[in-house]
């Protein structure tokens, strides 16, 4: 009786295997497709591979084997083919049509058409690895011509080849205009903090306002993006009138970080596709590097704040509210952000209790552990992301993960010139304000939030592997978060820690609440 149900499972096997390797579609590959609606079928726009650069030697290598390497560490997966390229020419059999880049090392900054045809595919294509409608990742290919998880679907669409020309110019508009917004909110953003700290603050809120709005409404022109970044910074002026309370500011700062929450639930390609968003060409959805560390200051000015005005409740909601936007699945879905969040966190909370030593350690510590358990429970109910895959591989993946964001990290830096030389700039500057602030006889919890947005940096610039927009938004965020602590012209007037002359309606630096 052993042998005959040994037998049955051998053949069973056999044939599940069988049917497993047999393709749903046939994969051809065109150095040029036309962009056109298909009838039958469900098109696309492909981004052929990951990281600044591409060639034709890599996407291919890439759409065979079904995963992609960054071009920064070499550009070629490892691993054996999972697919195979068809040669039938049955224009009426499902198939899988591709084009890919041609030639040697080039930009990775233009997409190609994919088409699929058959098996109900009709419209545009969707992508889990990319979540925005019409954009594939070439790492789709192959899950979807084995049907296998992850493989791509399709939603109807009337016009399919007009909406992806709108978003091949949207996406092409927000890589060009990304780092001269950038470059205008900083400049303004600072020098409103060294001449009126409070509009440096709030204007940075508005500038994260604006980027917010920007993507919603889905303007990503060079000149329009410009000017809207730069009205949103210099409204900081305007805002420090219009909310002269602790509380207010409080509210505003918080209620900035609440919104991208609410906008990523609902529809996530609008922050994706937003003047700070991801770059579209290695990370698509979620929460950008830039914006994990813009999103640092109105997430510890708003926690401080409403600590000072409703207590430690309030923190506590700021700090889950900030963690879920930023780095559970469904929505940021930013893993460095689970790491820098709660370090942060944790840190401002300790020096405003005024913990030392082993208690301040014991602090952050707990934080971490509390974050490990968020991260955990989002990625047993959340949808999959590099995040959950991480986890799912156990420790040894989460430390060789953590070793390779640190060596892409250098070799972002090395790879262009431009990048070194910013990072060579920025990082000794930052470095000589806070051992500066270290080094003063302020009161600690004047010193607190500053203190805490730099270490945020700081563990960022470890886990993230975007250093130039790490170390440039945190310099200008720590330079608006320092001058309002320290620099504010209410702060030569705040009474020392337990004063009776405190003003519970103006905003001005004062003693933490520990109630």
């Amino acid at each position: 009786m052993i042998r005959p149900a040994v037998l049955a499972l051998l053949v069973f096997s056999l044939i599940v295997g069988a049917a497993q390797a047999t393709p749903r579609f046939g994969v051809h590959v065109a150095d040029e497709l036309p962009l056109q609606d298909y009838p039958h079928a469900a098109v696309g726009l492909l981004v052929p591979g990951a990281g600044p650069e591409t060639s034709r030697e890599q996407a291919l290598a890439a759409l065979l084997r079904g995963k992609v390497e960054n071009s920064l560490r070499g550009g070629f997966p490892a691993g054996p083919p999972v697919i195979q390229l068809s040669s039938g020419s049955d224009a009426n059999a499902p198939r899988i049509l591709v084009a890919l880049p041609q030639g040697g090392r080039q930009p990775n900054d233009r997409r190609y058409v994919v088409v699929v045809s058959g098996r109900g595919y009709q419209g545009i294509l969707t992508s889990d690895s990319t979540r925005i409608p019409g954009l594939v990742s070439i790492t789709d290919i192959a899950p979807t011509a084995l049907g296998e998880k992850g493989a791509l679907g399709s939603q109807p669409d009337p016009h399919p080849a007009e909406t992806l020309r709108e978003l091949d110019a949207r996406i092409d508009d927000h890589n060009g205009a990304r780092l001269p917004a950038s470059i205008v909110a900083a400049a303004l953003v600072l020098l409103l903090a060294l001449r009126r700290p409070r509009a440096g603050l709030l204007g940075f809120g508005g500038v994260l306002v604006a980027n917010l709005v920007l993507g919603l409404v889905e303007v990503s022109s060079f000149w329009p993006t410009q000017i809207a970044i730069a009205l949103a910074a210099l409204s900081g002026l305007a805002l420090e009138i219009v909310f002269t309370s602790e509380l207010a500011v409080g509210l505003f700062l918080a209620g900035i970080v609440a919104a991208y929450l609410i906008v990523l639930g609902v529809d996530g390609s609008a922050v994706a596709l937003s003047p700070f968003g991801p770059t579209q060409n290695a990370r698509f959805y979620g929460i950008s590097n830039l914006l994990e560390t813009m999103l640092l200051v109105p997430a510890l000015a708003g926690a401080y704040y409403l600590q000072r005005a409703l207590g430690w409740i309030a923190f506590a909601a700021v700090a889950l509210v900030t963690f879920i936007a930023v780095a559970a699945n469904r929505f940021g879905a930013d893993g460095g952000g689970a790491i820098v969040l709660p370090a942060a966190f944790g840190l401002l909370a300790a020096l405003l209790l005024g913990l030392r030593g082993l208690r301040l350690a014991a602090a952050l510590g707990g934080a971490l552990l509390v974050a490990g358990g968020l991260v955990a429970l989002d990625a047993a109910v959340g949808p999959s992301s590099h995040i959950t895959r991480a986890i799912d591989a156990g420790p040894g993946s989460l430390a060789a993960d953590l070793r390779d964001r640190i060596r892409l990290s250098w070799e972002r830096i090395v790879h262009k010139p431009s990048v070194t030389i910013v990072v060579l700039v920025c990082l000794p500057i930052l470095v000589v304000l806070v051992v500066r602030l270290l080094r003063s006889d302020l009161p600690l919890w004047r010193r607190a939030l500053p203190l805490a947005f730099a270490f945020g940096v700081a563990v960022s610039l470890v886990v993230n592997d975007s250093p130039n927009d790490v170390i440039t938004a945190g310099l200008v965020g720590y330079v608006a978060v320092e001058a309002v602590m320290l620099r504010d012209r209410c702060a030569a007037l705040s009474p020392s820690p337990g004063s009776s002359q405190a003003s519970s309606s103006s905003l001005q630096p004062a003693a933490p609440r520990r109630s």
